[in-house]
């Protein structure tokens, strides 16, 4: 793999086509919950400051989560390719 992955679109879609239930799972899931857990706080009329601060913390945690995943990923790459090299 010779693709150029310094930029981080071409490195998630790298990523995505490599391991896409991983990156599904972290990039979109949490969100998903996230909005579930809104919908369901307004439809049994749950107390929307804290459900709102879960669903936050779920999306932010989704950023971090696959954030880390591009950086091991992309470190993989590399370390594949001096593997290759040497």
């Amino acid at each position: 793999m010779t693709e150029d992955l310094s930029d981080d679109g071409a490195a998630f879609l790298a990523m995505a086509r490599e391991f896409p239930l991983r990156t599904c799972l972290f990039t979109f899931g949490l969100p998903a919950f996230a909005l579930l857990q809104l919908l369901n706080g307004l439809y049994y009329d749950g107390v929307l400051p804290y459900v709102a601060l879960l669903a936050a913390m779920a999306v932010a945690l989704s950023v971090v989560l696959t954030r880390y995943q591009l950086a091991t990923y992309r470190r993989k790459q590399l370390v594949d390719a001096i593997s290759r090299d040497a």
